[in-house]
């Protein structure tokens, strides 16, 4: 006898018709492994789980909410003002220690993002009219997302063919975090604009006011793995440093500024002249650029040459 399979309404959700599934499944002789295989996989909990959220978003598709209000997060500060500005019951202080919870506020925070819809840049379409000169295997698109940071990558115009290569990798940047974007590396466009005949500072000048998605038509360089490994040297800043007033740095603006006593930590020192490092203890994870110490010695001896009186003293490994 053929037991008969319940009837199954249109508003049943997978959640439901599993375990109605889980229940109907009846070991036989001929499918029995089979028949438990699919018993064990509909009775797993991260199946049911799976279903659960599969029929909350297609409620959520349904009914499309719409938010209340788009600043959730400053309302609850400004309710948390006024409450401060008088006397509380009970109740109101209770409330006021709930508002300034950071788990309620991160809450608030994460329903404004989705209410104003802060999410990631949506990238655009990849270009679709590639210089027919170069080589289709040879040009790389690069595309980077990134905030009011830095790109973290400074270029320089190859004085023998002209060419705008990357003279250096910010450890930490926007471009180091990619992975995409190389030492030597050849740079052709920005965003779709031929920069070649442009000037460095002008292309890092586009390349720093650029936010949200940034693509670029490269060249890649030969890649050498040895050379972007980290190194681990401190350093004890024994002066104090401002990349701004400093006229020999390639980039001002990709300097680290530091104060005598600081401890620094060297990442790279492929630049005799110009190292990158990260100050200990900042919250800052990219590196910038400090002095050598070979050039910052080379400075002092010129200076007190020339009978400059403040004359900076180079960094030191802490003792």
């Amino acid at each position: 006898m053929i037991e008969a399979m319940p009837i199954v309404s249109a508003s049943t959700g997978l959640h439901e018709i599993l375990a109605l599934l889980t229940s109907q499944l009846h070991p036989d002789a001929n499918h029995k492994e089979d028949l438990v295989f699919l018993k064990d996989v509909f009775s797993e909990k991260s199946i049911g789980y799976l279903m659960k959220i599969h029929e909350k978003l297609k409620q959520y598709e349904k009914h499309s909410p719409t938010p209340v209000l788009h600043s959730a997060s400053c309302l609850a500060e400004d309710l948390a003002e006024e409450l401060q500005n008088g006397p509380l019951e009970d109740d109101e202080q209770e409330l006021l220690l709930l508002l300034s919870t950071p788990h309620l506020k991160a809450v608030l925070s994460a329903h404004d993002t989705v209410a104003q819809k802060k999410f990631d840049p949506v990238l655009p379409p990849l270009p679709d009219d590639l210089d027919d000169d170069l080589e289709e295997e040879s040009v790389k698109i690069v595309r980077l997302v990134k905030n009011k940071e830095p790109l973290g990558a400074t270029i320089r115009r190859d004085e023998a063919t002209g060419a705008v290569i990357v003279a250096r990798i910010m450890r930490g940047g926007a471009a180091d975090r990619s992975g995409l974007v190389h030492v030597g590396d050849e740079l052709r466009e920005v965003n779709g604009n031929l920069i070649t005949h442009k000037r460095p500072d002008e292309i890092s000048q586009i390349l720093s006011q650029s936010q949200g998605s940034i693509t670029l038509k490269i060249i890649p360089a030969v890649a050498d793995d040895d050379k972007m490994k980290e190194s681990k040297v401190y350093i004890r800043a024994l002066f104090d440093y401002t990349p701004f007033e400093d006229k020999a740095t390639p980039c001002q603006e990709a300097g680290l500024p530091f104060k005598r006593g600081d401890i620094l930590q060297v990442v790279s020192q492929e630049d005799p002249t110009w190292w990158q490092a990260k100050r200990v203890g900042d919250c800052n994870l990219r590196a910038a650029l400090v002095p050598s110490a070979q050039f910052q010695e080379r400075r002092l001896r010129y200076r007190m040459k020339m009978g400059s009186v403040s004359a900076p003293i180079s960094p030191k490994a802490p003792t």
